[in-house]
């Protein structure tokens, strides 16, 4: 698992740019938040359409490399493969909101703002970036040609990005306690989907 593991990260660091572009949304609504002294908890969900669908680019150019191939050949049980998918993206959204959480705080803090909202903003970038997996890589394990991953990856991304935009222009708010009600049960629908996508995976021939 961790030489996967360690595959995953340089295929983060070779595509660093989408991590780029969702930091740079925050950067804007934390600077905004310091003018305005309001915090745009609607980010929590938009900074996520950039980089929700990496577990899906992993398994994608997993496919097109080869690499899942060689897998099979290796001590790696698929059980192993599956489950480090999850673990990756468990840290990915809990690092991403640590993230979001500082920049966004920086603003809040300059502006006066609830840092209440900062919070319920990382609640939801965490929640989700766990609904993205817990949702879709079944689907994703289902189907074999990469091709078909990376469809699903980018209308979920863009469908997610158009609904944030709609729904918190229309002045959506969310409390503490109901994103974290939110989080927790994205965390069990996440360990749900992992029993899923591992009973999917192990009758795949690779």
């Amino acid at each position: 698992m961790k030489g996967l593991l360690v595959k995953d990260v340089l295929y983060i660091r070779q595509n660093s740019g989408i991590f780029a572009l969702s930091l740079f949304l925050t950067v804007i609504c934390a600077v905004t938040t310091a003018i305005t002294g309001k915090v745009p908890v609607g980010i929590g969900v938009e900074a996520t359409v950039f980089i929700g669908s990496l577990p899906m680019m992993f398994i994608a150019d997993d496919r097109r490399t080869g690499y899942e191939k060689i897998l099979a050949y290796s001590p790696i049980s698929k059980d192993d493969i599956v489950k480090a998918r999850y673990l990756l993206m468990l840290a990915l959204s809990l690092a991403g909101g640590l993230i979001l959480s500082l920049v966004l705080g920086i603003g809040a803090f300059i502006g006066s703002a609830p840092m209440g909202k900062v919070l319920v903003a990382a609640l939801l970038f965490m929640t989700t970036m766990l609904l993205f997996s817990a949702l879709f890589l079944p689907l994703v394990y289902y189907f074999k040609k990469s091709n078909a991953v990376m469809l699903i990856a980018m209308t979920v991304s863009g469908s997610i990005g158009m609904g944030s935009v709609i729904l918190f222009k229309k002045q959506f708010d969310v409390s503490a306690g109901a994103a974290a009600v939110m989080f927790v049960t994205a965390l069990v629908m996440t360990a749900v989907s992992c029993v899923i996508s591992v009973r999917i995976f192990r009758k795949t021939d690779i």
